[in-house]
């Protein structure tokens, strides 16, 4: 097996041995626990959307297909105009 320095890797290989990306355990931590938190409100403000009456709904522009497709894809469908 052949070794490298850091100055031939680059020389032959194009390669910088000394390129690493960076680990932190906090930044790591801090990600997880803002998906944990967007994930509850997600699903509160979901429950709080299906609590609401049809016409609840539809005062405020949306439908119940609306609400779902608008959490299951993460964006809101524009409507089509009905044809005449």
């Amino acid at each position: 097996m052949e070794m490298h320095t850091h100055a031939s890797l680059l020389a032959t290989h194009g390669i910088d041995g000394r390129a690493r990306a960076q680990f932190s355990l906090g930044a790591w931590l801090v990600k997880l626990l803002k998906r944990i938190d967007d994930t509850g409100r997600l699903k509160r403000d979901y429950a709080t959307l299906m609590a609401k009456s049809d016409r609840e709904l539809s005062d405020i522009g949306l439908t119940r297909g609306d609400v779902i497709a608008g959490f299951k894809y993460g964006r809101w469908q524009p409507r089509r105009p009905y044809a005449d």
